[in-house]
Order: C-alpha cells, then structure tokens, then sequence
C-alpha cells in the first residue's frame, strides 16, 4: 500500500490566490482614485461690491444684495462656484429678447446680437482677484440664456465657476457685453487669420502641458504597478517553496 500522503500546501496556495485578489484590488483602487480630496475651508461669502452691474446692460439689470455662499468643489481638481441672483429693471434692453444669443451659440446662429454676463471677484480693499469675462463659455448655458429673456422685475440666478477661488476673496461685481453678431464674426475671422501662428504655438503649448501632466501619472501608475509586481514575485516565491 502506498502511504505517500499529499503535502498539504493546498490551503497555503488558497491563502495566497486571496493575496493576489487583494493585490489587484489595491491596484484598481489606486488607479480608480487619482482625485484627492479638496482640503476643507471655512465657510465664504461673497457681497456684491455695487448691485449695478457694469458694461452694456449696465441699467437693464441689477444685482439682488445678499450674501452669497460660495460652494466649494469636493476634489482638488474641481471648480469653486457661486449663484448670483440678478434682476430686470424697467430700462429698455439694447437688443430684441427673441433675437439674442448667448456667445458660445453665437458663431452659428442667424440671431443678429450676442450677449452674456461676467464676473469679477474683489478683496477687502477692492482689487480684481480673478474673474470671468462676459464673453466666456458660461457655466450653465440654460441659466445665462434664461437671464437674457428676463421681462422686468424678473429676476433669475447665473452660476460662476473659478479653478479655486481666493481665501481673501470679498466681494463682486458683475459685468455684461453685447454685441452684434455679424461683427463678432468678422472680428473674429480677422483675429483667425492674424494669430493662426500665436494660436499654434498655444496649442502645442497647451499639448505640451497635457504630456507633462500624462506623463507625471503615468510615472505614479508605474510605481504603484512596480510595487504590485514585487509583491506578486514575493507570492511566486512562497508558492514554489
């Protein structure tokens, strides 16, 4: 009779395929969790520096005074917002409510005007921190456009979003643009055709900045990979022995 018996590494090998199980899920919790955690900040709010608001709607509009809380992203690589609450006045608008669009749409649009609001943040001492111009991609399409179309004594919120907004950040004012859109177009054609070279060199610029940016995670992801391979080399090891 053969009394060889089995050895019984059966359970050691069970023990280490659940170490490899873990392994690989560190790794994907790794690589699942590139965004940190904003740092938390104490609570701010914002006043309006003038409930008048600057530029070509100076007038039509008015900014409703109250304090307003900033929201403050979750990530550390999110956008900070505020919601400004404006009002219609009585003042005739300088453009027609149903022929008006809000500048992203105004490149392809036949509506004879563009227009939009912007933002400029203040310190205590009422200098400019950051701002958004009039002119830029808003943060909500649907609330800018919205604000456009108010009839007076309406009134409607407009979103603003910053990268981060500053600690020392106090106040704000709100500014406005419009313009006709056959010359927006025609300004803009011409500043296509006078900066193609400066834009170029922007976008490699900007392309470069995206490399850079890769490549410091793909060398984060290497690391964290180079660690799951020693650890699964270390687990070979035992299952030879």
């Amino acid at each position: 009779m053969n009394n060889t018996q089995v050895p019984a590494p059966k359970n050691n090998k069970k023990k280490y395929i659940w170490i490899g199980i873990g392994v690989l899920l560190l790794i994907a919790l790794c690589f699942g969790g590139n965004e940190e955690p904003a740092p938390e900040r104490a609570e701010q709010i914002l006043k309006a520096a003038q409930t008048e608001i600057k530029g070509d709607l100076k007038g039509c509009y008015e900014v409703v005074d109250r304090n307003y809380k900033v929201k403050f992203s979750t990530t550390s690589y999110g956008y900070d917002f505020v919601n400004v609450e404006l009002k219609r006045t009585d003042k005739k608008l300088p453009y027609d409510r149903k022929d008006v669009v809000i500048y992203p749409e105004a490149e392809e649009s036949s509506a004879h005007y563009c227009a939009g609001f912007g933002i400029e943040v203040l310190d205590a001492d009422g200098e400019v921190l950051c701002k958004t111009s009039a002119n830029a991609t808003p943060y909500s399409w649907d609330e800018m456009t919205a604000a456009l179309q108010l009839l007076p004594e309406e009134t409607s919120t407009i979103g603003f979003n910053f990268q981060r907004l500053p600690e020392n950040a106090a106040s704000f004012r709100v500014t406005s643009l419009v313009q006709k859109n056959d010359e927006r177009k025609t300004e803009a054609a011409a500043a296509t055709k006078t900066t193609s070279e400066p834009k170029k060199e922007k976008k490699e610029k900007s392309e470069k900045s995206l490399l850079e940016e890769a490549a410091d995670d793909t060398k984060a992801m290497l690391k964290v990979a180079d660690e799951a391979l020693e650890l699964t080399g270390k687990m070979l090891e035992l299952l030879d022995e």
